[in-house]
């Protein structure tokens, strides 16, 4: 710092404040400052600049798989976020909820290694007493999966809407005997499509999968085995929709001439299956940013409370995975 203040002509402490923005320093000093930092490539350390402000200037985005398409998305999103507002992300995958994992980053966000927290969960949000009393201390918001009992706010997607769409369009092509292939059971969002599922078709039946592409491709294996007779399939993402297709193909039976498939995400791999996968659209990196931009707001000083919290919109996208029921269930296949 003592070379930007020699080649500025001002003092180090000028520069600081110039730095900092806490208090006012002449306008073309200030633009002399900052020319000469991007001159000499200055980057103000770190410790030193959390021990001035006592802040670290990064947050912190706790997902349950970082290798994760889905999860990759909202991490995009939070860094463009943290990048506008000159932040630092620090990214960690909670590898679905290990506590011990997810301790370890609320431990940084409790000793303000980080200045907030941005949580996405994939797994059930029942066990979340260590989480709320973070929530009661600490800058916390939460991405894709609201969780009601605790008192911060949220950015998610209209998951029900998004579903009823989905499983109208079945409805409006004739189809009676859907089946749902679901992710995990105590998601809000699992049971958003659940509700919406069975308010067009009451008498579906829901079986349980990991949101992977392998456990669509096992259940409809089982279903197939058990000769279980249906016209359509509702999966809860388009990784379990895409297993579910490549299960039906492989059994001999056409898509969507025998059996219908709607995934959920829109996720690149939703275009390079043949037939295209009809699916609802979820725009991850807007829920991240969003994400970041509440964060970062409440952390500059903003009030920001769980009634702020964003709701984004879903969009259904038709494509080949979708016809009319065939005029009877799909038959018989190994």
């Amino acid at each position: 710092m003592q070379q930007i203040a020699d080649a500025a002509g001002v003092s180090v402490t000028t520069v600081s404040h110039a730095l900092s923005g806490k208090r006012p320093v002449n306008p073309d000093t200030a633009a002399r400052i900052h020319r000469l930092i991007d001159q000499f490539q200055y980057v103000p350390d770190a410790g030193a600049r959390r021990l001035q402000s006592g802040r670290s200037r990064t947050i912190g985005l706790a997902v349950p798989d970082i290798s994760h398409w889905y999860f990759g998305r909202i991490a995009r999103g939070v860094e463009e976020a943290a990048n506008e507002a000159d932040h630092g992300l620090v990214v960690a995958s909670t590898a679905n909820a290990d506590p011990r994992r997810e301790r370890r980053y609320f431990t940084m966000l409790s000793t303000r290694a980080i200045d907030g927290l941005i949580y996405a969960s994939s797994r059930s949000t029942a066990e979340i007493d260590e989480l709320a009393r973070l929530a009661r201390s600490a800058p916390l918001v939460l991405a894709d999966e609201p969780i009601e009992s605790i008192d911060v706010p949220s950015v998610s997607t209209t998951v029900y809407e998004g579903a009823l769409e989905a499983v109208t369009l079945l409805k409006a092509l004739g189809h009676e005997r859907v089946v749902a292939v679901a992710g995990y059971q105590g998601l809000p969002s699992t049971l958003a499509r659940t509700r919406a599922l069975h308010e067009v078709f009451p008498g579906a039946l829901t079986f349980y999968g990991d949101f992977e592409v392998e456990s669509g491709y096992r259940i409809l294996g089982d279903l197939l085995a058990a000769d279980l007779r249906f016209t359509a399939v509702f999966a809860h993402n388009d990784n379990m929709a895409i297993g579910a297709m490549r299960r039906l193909q492989d059994a001999g039976l056409r898509v969507p001439e025998d059996v219908s498939i709607i995934g959920f995400d829109d996720t690149d791999a939703a275009t390079m299956v043949t037939p295209a996968l009809t699916t609802v659209r979820k725009d991850m990196v807007e829920v991240g940013r969003q994400s970041g931009r509440l964060l970062l707001d409440r952390l500059n000083g903003t009030p920001v409370a769980k009634q702020d919290s964003v709701l984004l919109p879903t969009e259904l996208v038709v494509r080949g995975s979708t016809g009319p029921a065939p005029a009877t269930p799909r038959p018989s296949s190994s």
